[in-house]
């Protein structure tokens, strides 16, 4: 696996300890196999991560796993969700071309970027995606972890302000306008998959 380039970006201890677990697993090969995989062998990320499913060649994504950080920031579970039927509602737009770049260049993928409440308040984050393959070493999953200096707990209290954007190379990825309204658009999104 190509971790070079990532890993001297990478800030967290944390998703550097992330890094290297999955560069064992690949095991020479250019990047792990989905297989091989436990979601409990990186117990300190497992709230902060999210695994999607790549489905047929990356034609959709399913949403296998979503941590409670990740919940708590967009204000539902989008486990066993599917991309597509959330763009269909307008929500989540900005993640596809994520998800195909590391799904296509089969490489991980470090993104800082910050999330901003209603009320300005803002913290600096750190995503990384990294690819698992199958047995024919097509990209079949992709793994998402994410380091704040905020626990989810402190994350919970600024819900208070409202969701937050999630701002990626200054690209917001989820942008609620209504906080109540963007949550339950998303809700009733994923009731429909």
């Amino acid at each position: 696996m190509n971790i070079t380039a990532t890993s001297e970006r990478l800030v967290h201890a944390d998703l550097a300890r992330l890094v290297k677990y999955c560069d064992a697993l690949a095991a020479g090969r250019p990047m792990p196999r989905r297989e091989d995989f436990r979601p409990t062998d990186v117990r300190w990320m497992i709230g902060k991560m999210y695994m999607i499913d790549v489905l047929d060649d990356g034609a959709d994504y399913c949403f296998r796993l979503f941590g409670n950080f990740w919940q708590t920031i967009y204000g539902v579970d989008l486990t066993g969700r599917r991309l597509s039927a959330l763009e269909a509602s307008g929500n989540l737009t900005a993640l596809r071309p994520v998800y195909d770049a590391v799904a296509k260049t089969r490489e991980p993928l470090f993104q800082p970027g910050k999330l901003v409440w209603p009320n300005q308040k803002s913290i600096s984050y750190e995503r990384l995606l990294l690819p698992f393959s199958n047995n024919d070493g097509r990209v079949s999953l992709i793994l998402a972890a994410a380091h704040c200096d905020m626990t989810v707990e402190d994350l919970v209290l600024y819900r208070g302000c409202g969701l937050p954007q999630l701002v990626i190379d200054g690209q917001i990825i989820h942008s609620p306008s209504n906080a109540k309204t963007n949550a339950n658009q998303l809700a009733a999104a994923s009731s429909l998959t």
